[in-house]
């Protein structure tokens, strides 16, 4: 019987168990948080739910990090939230702290679990998850940029007319603001993005990059919060694991040696396999030379804010 665990009760940590519950991925969630009330509360919300969606899923609500010792995959949203005007790196110092506490207890009391860190900023906090646990790292990353990367499909094929699973395009690098497309390598179809005939072909990629990159700020502002979306993102992940899947997704994950001229540990979105064992390839990352300097500026920009936590 699969179980996932959700530890926080926060607007994301609702949106994954929300999803899961609508989605019915896994027999029993456990959703942990320090105010057991909040999570009652929640767990009974989303619990009513169930029997209309002809579920079966037993939903429960803990403030017992113990309680997640059965756990396959644990999912960990807990932190700081990202005000309106806020960068994502500017959660860096109030989130790090929790991580490392939440994985040093995660390695006593259930070490074989996969980790999934949804907590920002992402890419560092999957960092120092992966520095602090003893399991494989294969099986500690980050949500990355797989909601940027179907927000960037969805953007191109909305522009283009034309639907959005024939379009294979990748968000890469910092799940923040130096993020960016892998263009020389997109598709449409079988055809190369770069040979589809558009007019004004860079103006168009500059608009549905800043698009993408401005989207949960522009959420953010509107309602204060992200849910829905990284929900269900996290969701799919978890169903790619249970169910072996073998799908590619951009998860936050350290740098592929595949890059000779780079040398860095740093933790930052690419495209994975994903199965039962958590990461089970990491696929090259084939940039021109456009490209290849936005990477080392993205690398730039997480080492620079890791260095801070860690001088």
């Amino acid at each position: 019987m699969s179980c996932v665990g959700v530890i926080g009760a926060g607007n994301v940590g609702v949106g994954v168990v929300d999803a899961l519950a609508m989605l019915g991925i896994a027999r029993e969630v456990i959703l942990y948080n320090r105010n057991l009330d909040k999570a009652l509360g929640e767990v009974y919300d989303i619990s009513d739910a169930v029997p209309l969606l002809n579920g079966s899923q037993n939903i429960v609500a803990t403030d017992k990090l113990e309680a997640l010792r059965k756990s396959d995959i644990i999912v960990i949203t807990s932190g700081a939230k990202q005000e309106v005007g806020e960068s994502r790196l500017s959660l860096l110092e109030k989130n790090s702290c929790i991580i490392k506490e939440l994985v040093k207890e995660l390695d006593v009391i259930n070490p074989h679990a996969i980790l999934i860190i949804v907590t920002n900023p992402v890419d560092i906090m999957t960092r120092i998850a992966i520095q602090t646990s003893k399991r494989d790292a294969k099986r500690v990353f980050g949500s990355g940029t797989v909601l940027d990367t179907i927000r960037l499909r969805e953007a191109i094929g909305e522009r283009l007319n034309i639907n959005r699973k024939n379009i294979h395009a990748f968000v890469v690098g910092e799940h923040g603001d130096s993020e960016f497309a892998l263009w020389s390598v997109a598709t449409i179809g079988p055809m190369l993005f770069d040979n589809y005939e558009l007019e004004d072909k860079e103006r168009f990629k500059k608009e549905v990059e800043e698009k993408v990159r401005r989207r949960a700020y522009s959420i953010i502002e509107k309602k204060g919060f992200t849910k829905q979306a990284i929900g269900v993102a996290v969701a799919k992940l978890i169903k790619a694991i249970l169910s072996d899947e073998k799908r590619i997704f951009t998860l936050s994950t350290p740098l592929t040696k595949s890059c000779e001229k780079i040398t860095s540990q740093v933790v930052l979105s690419q495209p994975c396999v994903l199965g039962k064992d958590g990461i089970e390839k990491i696929l090259l990352l084939d940039c021109n030379i456009k490209e290849f300097e936005q990477l080392k500026n993205s690398i730039e920009v997480l080492e620079k804010a890791y260095s801070a936590i860690e001088s």
